[in-house]
């Protein structure tokens, strides 16, 4: 919380009103959802992004369904950590893209989403999973070290 927080919120704003919040669902051989603004439009507006992306063949609850095709993308803003926006392609992603409209809404930081509980085994985990990725702090994926590091 504080003034430079403010200022990403009211940025991510003006940016975002030309983005609608959801997309519609789009029929192909898996359902993909985008919430506010997509990577390439995060960077093209000025913002230097972390970007987490989990794929579904790493998520236990996929694996039992069998349905390991998808993945979910979380895009943030690296200087603040603010969600920017969600993609989800795979099964039942339309039952998830809830949870990743309120982040965005609230104004949520990676690290809320990493740190909100997510039942085991369920497709949701995704969502907290691909929030680690770009805290670069995952254990349930590879993730090499940043050279920053």
């Amino acid at each position: 919380p504080g003034p430079a927080r403010e200022a990403a919120l009211a940025r991510l704003e003006l940016v975002a009103d030309s983005f609608l919040s959801v997309s519609t669902p789009v029929q192909v051989a898996a359902p993909t959802l985008l919430a506010r603004l997509p990577e390439l439009q995060a960077r093209a507006a000025g913002y230097t992004v972390k970007v987490g992306k989990f794929p579904f063949r790493a998520l236990g609850r996929a694996l039992t369904l069998n349905a390991t095709d998808g993945f979910v993308k979380v895009i943030a803003d690296a200087e603040h950590e603010l969600i920017l926006g969600v993609r989800m392609v795979g099964p039942n992603v339309s039952d998830l893209i809830s949870e990743a409209v309120l982040a965005i809404e609230m104004g949520a930081q990676l690290e809320d989403l990493a740190a909100s509980i997510h039942p085991h085994p369920t497709l949701s985990e995704a969502l907290a999973e691909a929030a680690e990725v770009a805290l670069e702090r995952a254990i349930h994926l590879y993730q090499p070290r940043s050279k920053s590091k």
